[in-house]
């Protein structure tokens, strides 16, 4: 007695319907296959290993700031000098364009023509369109 027909099996004298449409499959393969995945890789990555691979993304982003902007390089300034950047409450990008470094009355402009300029009051290299807490608009003369 054949009881596979078309789709249809005959289960104890009841038809009851097998077949799965597309959307069902691939929803149920992507389940199974992360649960797969899951079960091979995770047993083996210890604490160690998971907090160097979840402080990767979080380096690399650090890095490429700072290769973003040069006027970020505080490796010339002494612990006291870096703490100035804090105290002023120092913002690498303004949150009020309105407030930029560059339109700052202790604003100093690099003397060689580069992006970096400085600041009478917050130490170190300053970006033109950063900003802190001490803002004052420029006077004019």
């Amino acid at each position: 007695m054949d009881f596979k027909t078309k789709g249809i099996i005959m289960a104890r004298g009841k038809k009851t319907h097998h077949r799965m449409n597309r959307r069902q499959f691939v929803k149920r393969a992507g389940v199974w296959g992360l649960a797969g995945v899951a079960a091979v890789y995770l047993p083996g990555c210890g604490k160690e290993e998971a907090e160097e691979l979840a402080a990767k993304p979080h380096n690399a982003i650090q890095a490429a700031k700072e290769a973003a902007d040069p006027c970020n390089d505080l490796s010339q300034l002494n612990p006291n000098e870096q703490t100035t950047r804090t105290t002023f409450k120092y913002e690498p990008v303004a949150k009020d364009p309105t407030k930029l470094c560059v339109t700052c009355n202790f604003w100093i402009p690099d003397p060689k023509g580069g992006l970096c300029g400085g600041c009478t009051l917050v130490k170190g290299p300053i970006h033109p369109k950063a900003s802190c807490m001490s803002w004052v608009e420029k006077v004019r003369t």
